[in-house]
C-alpha cells in the first residue's frame, strides 16, 4: 500500500518533470531561432560636443534604411537588425574607445562611425580592426585614413579631402587657366590640400605662381595681399574655410583690385560667402561642392522628408548609404555564403550590376536572392576604390548674379 502510493507519486513527478523539460527545450529552441538571424549594428557618433547638432539627423538617416527591413516581415524574418547608438563626443579619444569596446561586448558586428577627424582612425586601430568589426564612416574626410592598414574592415561613404583637390585641379585646367596663385589656411589639412592641388595642377600643365598660408582674423592682410599680387596669376585659389580667414582674403583682394577670379573648394562655398559678396562681380569665380546623384538624391529627399528628417543636413545621405551597405552586405552573405566582409561590400557597391537607389533595398535583396549582381549607387553615387574610399560625386559651380549655379557633375 505504502509502496504503491509512493510509486504513483514518483510517476506523477516524473511526468511533470518530463513536460517541464520539453517546455524548456521548445522555449530555448524558439528563442534560439528568433535570435539566430539577429545582426547588431552600432551607430557610433559624436552625440555630444561640437557636432551634436548634426549627428541626430545622421543617426536618424541611418535608421531610415534599417526601417525598410524591419517594416517588412519577410525580410526581417531572414535577418533582423538591432541598432544601438553610442557617443564618442568629438574629441574624447578615451570615451570613443570605451564606447566602441562596449558596443563589441554587446555583440555588434558592424559600426557606422565615427564622424570627427582622428576618432575613426583611433577606434579603428585600437579596437575595431583587431576585433574584425566592419566600420563605415559617413563623415570622416581626413587624409590620414588613406594610409591606414585596415585589413579590409574600414570604409567610408564620404571622400577624403585629397579627392577634392584633384577635382578642383581638373576644373581649373578645363577652364583654360594657365597660372594660379594659392592662399591656404595655416592648418595641416589645408596645407596638404593646397600641395596636392598644386601637384595636380602641375600635371595638367598649370603653373603655381605662389603658395602661401594665411592666418585667421588678423587685422592687416596687406603683406599677404602684396605677395599674392606680386606673384600674379590668372586666378587666386583660396584653400580655406569661411571661419579661417577665407572671406577676409576675398574682401582684401577685391579692395586691392588685382584678382577678379577666385577658385574655391567646398568649404569656402557657403551661403555666408554668397550673401556677403552678392553685390560684387564674382562671375569669373568657380569651385565645387560635394554632389549627389540626381535620381538617388531625389529619392532620398522624399524618404527623409516623409520621416521628418532634414535631407540638407550634412552627411545625412552618406549615413543612409553606410547603413544600406551594411544591410545589403549581410544579405549578400546570407544568399551567397561568402564570409568575407570585404568581398561582400565590393560585390554590392561597385559595378557591374543593377543600379540600386534609396528605397530600393527590398528590390536589391530580391535580386541578390536570385543570384544576380547589384550596383548600390545610393544617395551619393557610391563607388569604392581599392582601399575602401568612395570616389564621391562633385558638382562644378559658378557664381552668377549673387547666386550659385551648378554647371556639371564631376
Amino acid at each position: 500500500m505504502f509502496s504503491a502510493y509512493y510509486h504513483k507519486k514518483i510517476k506523477a513527478c516524473l511526468k511533470i518533470l518530463l513536460f517541464t523539460l520539453i517546455y524548456i527545450c521548445v522555449f530555448i529552441s524558439k528563442s534560439h531561432a528568433e535570435n539566430h538571424n539577429e545582426v547588431k549594428v552600432g551607430i557610433l557618433l559624436g552625440f555630444s560636443g561640437v557636432v551634436e547638432s548634426l549627428t541626430p539627423s545622421m543617426a536618424d538617416s541611418a535608421e531610415l534604411a534599417f526601417n525598410e527591413i524591419s517594416n517588412d516581415v519577410d525580410l526581417s524574418n531572414k535577418i533582423k537588425f538591432k541598432i544601438q547608438r553610442a557617443d564618442t563626443s568629438c574629441s574624447n579619444k578615451n570615451l570613443a574607445r570605451d564606447s566602441a569596446t562596449q558596443l563589441i561586448e554587446d555583440g555588434i558586428t558592424a559600426i557606422i562611425g565615427a564622424a570627427c577627424p582622428d576618432l575613426t582612425i583611433e577606434i579603428a586601430k585600437k579596437v575595431l580592426i583587431p576585433k574584425k568589426i566592419l566600420t563605415i564612416s559617413p563623415a570622416d574626410t581626413s587624409n590620414e585614413l588613406i594610409k591606414l592598414k585596415d585589413n579590409g574592415y574600414v570604409f567610408r561613404t564620404t571622400p577624403p579631402k585629397i579627392r577634392g583637390s584633384q577635382i578642383l585641379a581638373d576644373i581649373t585646367s578645363d577652364r583654360g587657366i594657365k597660372k594660379v596663385a594659392i592662399s591656404y589656411s595655416d592648418n595641416k589639412d589645408y596645407e596638404k590640400f593646397a600641395k596636392t592641388y598644386s601637384d595636380a595642377l602641375n600635371k595638367n600643365k598649370v603653373k603655381t605662381t605662389i603658395m602661401i598660408s594665411h592666418n585667421k582674423n588678423i587685422n592687416d592682410y596687406s603683406k599677404h595681399i602684396s605677395a599674392l599680387t606680386a606673384a600674379g596669376g590668372d586666378a587666386l585659389a583660396i584653400i580655406s574655410d569661411i571661419d579661417l580667414g577665407g572671406d577676409q582674403i576675398i574682401s582684401s583682394m577685391l579692395d586691392a583690385g588685382m584678382f577678379k577670379s577666385f577658385i574655391l573648394p567646398d568649404n569656402m562655398i557657403d551661403p555666408k560667402i554668397i550673401n556677403k559678396f552678392k553685390d560684387k562681380d564674382l562671375r569669373q569665380s568657380f569651385g565645387y561642392v560635394q554632389g549627389l546623384s540626381n535620381l538617388g538624391s531625389e529619392k532620398f529627399i522624399n524618404l527623409a522628408q516623409k520621416s521628418g528628417i532634414d535631407p540638407s543636413s550634412p552627411y545625412t545621405g552618406e549615413s543612409y548609404d553606410a547603413a544600406a551597405l551594411i544591410i545589403l552586405s549581410n544579405f549578400a552573405k546570407f544568399y551567397s555564403k561568402e564570409d568575407s566582409i570585404n568581398k561582400n561590400i565590393y560585390s554590392i557597391a561597385n559595378k557591374p550590376g543593377i543600379k540600386i537607389f534609396p528605397g530600393d533595398l527590398k528590390k536589391a535583396i530580391n535580386i541578390l536572392g536570385e543570384g544576380k549582381s547589384i550596383n548600390y549607387e545610393g544617395v551619393t553615387g557610391v563607388e569604392f576604390d581599392k582601399i575602401g574610399d568612395t570616389l564621391g560625386s562633385f558638382v562644378e559651380v559658378d557664381f552668377n548674379k549673387g547666386k550659385l549655379k551648378s554647371k556639371k557633375l564631376r
